[in-house]
């Protein structure tokens, strides 16, 4: 599995960036996590939209699905070039249907997916579902392709419950959302410290932090989230890939 970071900022994108958005190749296929701010002009650096074999987004917050419509519309336009002869399917969290947010459109199709479902695609990829500890109905996601286990938190206070979700994860996504001395809970987020514990208590191997505070020196996450891990620790950047 590869993973390419598409978008590693919370709440909105910095300049010529992204807001939450990540690519993984596996078992041939293109899978986009979440579909934030600014993720269409950032993905098209890295792979054709017509590539994606299908969409997961983990909650209905502007920052994770924001250009959600957009690549509809792009699917539309590539299915009536020939460019694309399957819709691109996207997979959504809600409750109810009267929160739907996406429109029935030409070129790509939609599913409604819930806490502790399984969803099996070609090329061997398993993928099941957590819900996580935010404001809204917001799941994780737990990726297992060509032998590998990918784990991603989406948005979450510190939650330990969530651990057995994430055990031996070869690499785990967590939020990052502020420095060590904030209480991130208030806002339904973790701060570096809990990014680190969660991904010890999990047994990760390695740990990828991202949705990144718009203030300060974000290496400095690194450093903190180090006080309780000792794996392998990266914050993400624009572009950045990952070999799992």
């Amino acid at each position: 599995m590869k993973l390419t970071v598409i978008g590693r900022w919370g709440a909105f994108p910095a300049a010529g960036e992204a807001t939450a958005s990540y690519l993984l190749e596996a078992g041939g296929q293109k899978l986009l996590l979440d579909c934030g701010s600014g993720a269409l002009s950032v993905l098209q650096r890295f792979a054709p939209i017509s590539e994606l074999s299908a969409v997961f987004i983990s909650h209905q917050h502007y920052d994770h699905m924001a250009d959600l419509g957009c690549l509809q519309y792009a699917c539309l336009i590539d299915t009536d070039l020939e460019r694309r002869d399957q819709p691109l399917r996207l997979f959504i969290p809600g409750e109810a249907e009267s929160s739907w947010p996406v429109p029935v459109m030409k070129g790509t199709s939609s599913s409604r997916i819930h806490e502790n479902a399984r969803i099996s695609l070609d090329g061997g990829i398993e993928l099941s579902f957590f819900r996580t500890n935010h404001g809204a109905y917001c799941l994780g996601m737990r990726i297992e392709a060509e032998g590998k286990v990918l784990v991603y938190t989406a948005d979450t206070r510190y939650d330990e419950s969530l651990v057995p979700y994430m055990l031996d994860a070869d690499l785990l996504i967590t939020e990052c959302s502020f420095y060590a001395n904030f209480n991130a809970s208030q806002y339904g987020h973790m701060n570096a410290h809990e990014a680190g514990k969660l991904a010890a208590k999990a047994g990760a191997r390695s740990l990828l932090l991202s949705h990144l505070p718009h203030f300060g020196d974000v290496q400095v996450l690194k450093e903190e989230a180090a006080a309780f891990f000792t794996g392998e620790i990266q914050v993400a950047a624009l572009g950045l890939e990952v070999e799992i």
